[in-house]
C-alpha cells in the first residue's frame, strides 16, 4: 500500500508543528500566552503551505493534470492529517508534558473575574459557570474544526489555480 504525499505531508507539517509548539513553551515558558499565538500562526503557515504543495506535488505526480474535486480531496487529506496529528499533541501537550497549565491560566482568568466582579463589572455568580466553560475550550478535539476550515479555503484556492484537466479523458467522453 502506497502513502499518499499528502499524507505524508501531513505527518511531517504535524510534526513540525509539534515540535514548534514545544520550543516556543520552553523557550518562553510554559505558561506564557505567546506560545499559543506562536503556535496559532505556524499551525495556519503550515496549514495554507502545505495544502498548496501537496496539491502541487500531486499535480505533478500525476502527469501535470488534476481535476478540481482531486485537488481538494487532496487538500483536505493533508489538512485532516495535520489536525489530528495536533489534536493528539494537545492532548499530550496538557495532560502529560504540563498538566498544570490549564489550571494555571483558570486561576488567573478567576483572579482577573474576582476584580472585575470587585468592580461590580460582571456578578460574582457568573464566574464558576465561565470558569467551566473555559475548562472546555481546552479540549483537545477542538483543534480540528477550525484546522478543517482553512483546509477547506486552502484548498479550494489551491484547486482554483493547480487544476488542469487532461485532455485525453475530455476526449472519451
Amino acid at each position: 500500500m502506497k502513502i499518499s504525499i499528502s499524507v505524508k505531508l501531513g505527518v511531517a507539517a504535524g510534526l513540525i508543528n509539534c515540535i514548534a509548539w514545544y520550543g516556543f513553551a520552553k523557550s518562553l515558558s510554559f505558561y506564557a500566552v505567546e506560545v499559543y499565538v506562536y503556535r496559532n500562526y505556524v499551525t495556519l503557515a503550515l496549514l495554507v503551505i502545505g495544502v498548496f504543495l501537496s496539491v502541487f506535488l500531486k499535480k505533478r505526480n500525476d502527469g501535470g493534470f488534476m481535476e478540481f474535486k482531486n485537488a481538494i480531496k487532496t487538500g483536505l487529506i493533508y489538512s485532516l492529517v495535520l489536525a489530528v496529528i495536533l489534536a493528539i499533541f494537545n492532548y499530550i501537550y496538557y495532560y502529560v508534558i504540563t498538566p498544570d497549565t490549564i489550571d494555571y491560566f483558570l486561576s488567573e482568568a478567576k483572579k482577573s473575574m474576582l476584580e472585575m466582579a470587585a468592580q461590580n463589572k460582571i456578578k460574582a455568580t457568573d464566574i464558576p459557570k465561565y470558569l467551566e466553560g473555559e475548562r472546555s475550550n481546552f479540549s483537545s478535539f477542538k483543534l480540528i474544526p477550525p484546522i478543517l476550515f482553512f483546509g477547506i479555503i486552502s484548498s479550494l484556492l489551491a484547486g482554483g489555480i493547480f487544476h488542469k484537466k487532461d485532455p485525453l479523458k475530455l476526449n472519451e467522453n
